[in-house]
């Protein structure tokens, strides 16, 4: 007697895109980027039980280098902050707490994956960021994460302490204007096998 097993596979897409607001519409501070400003993707396949089980983790997924130069005169206002948004294509019809669909495997009745067992991780060497080192989650098409809060009050780059958000680079203040991206995703047996996709959008703007 012989006894056969299949796996069903989930294909998760996960679209980095980064983005800063650009020099001419600053009001404290000088040019506010991050560099470099492209975008990259980084694909979860679950094709073993392992994989469910144990779940798969990007360690380094994306790395933001932030660069926010004084203006001059110098400003000491000059502020700002660093968050991560998802994004799922609403206007595609998808809902507002799933994976966009890009196709499915068989006719289930599985429900696609949620937007919140993709759980992120942000480091830095200064431990900058007030979530530093700590996996969470996102639920809903446009929830957020605040990697460097808006708290009204300078920190001075070199500080290396928790939120530094005054005018540097990662050219000369690495451990505070670098973060590195963890990604880790473990879905379990619930979801309907296919393709999908989120975005994870990286956003540096000034704080006036």
């Amino acid at each position: 007697m012989r006894s056969s097993f299949y796996i069903l596979i989930i294909w998760l897409s996960v679209l980095h895109i980064i983005a800063a607001t650009s020099a001419h519409s600053q009001i404290v501070c000088g040019d506010v980027e991050i560099v470099p400003n492209v975008g990259e993707q980084s694909d979860f396949v679950f094709d073993s039980f392992s994989k469910y089980i144990a779940g798969i983790t990007y360690y380094g997924a994306v790395k933001i280098n932030v660069k926010v130069d004084d203006k001059v005169p110098p400003d000491p206002n000059c502020k700002w902050m660093l968050t991560l948004f998802v994004e799922n294509n609403p206007s595609a019809g998808t809902p507002i707490d799933e994976w966009e669909t890009l196709a499915t495997y068989g006719s289930g009745n599985a429900d696609p994956p949620k937007i919140q067992i993709l759980e992120v991780r942000v480091t830095n060497g200064c431990s900058t960021s007030p979530v530093d080192g700590v996996f969470m989650s996102m639920t809903d098409n446009g929830d957020f994460i605040e990697i460097i809060e808006n708290t009204g009050v300078r920190i001075n780059a070199g500080s290396c302490i928790v939120n530094v958000n005054g005018p540097g680079s990662y050219l000369t203040h690495y451990d505070e204007f670098n973060f590195l991206v963890d990604f880790r995703i473990t879905p379990g047996f619930n979801y309907e096998p296919g393709i999908y996709q989120l975005q994870i959008k990286a956003e540096l703007v000034e704080v006036p």
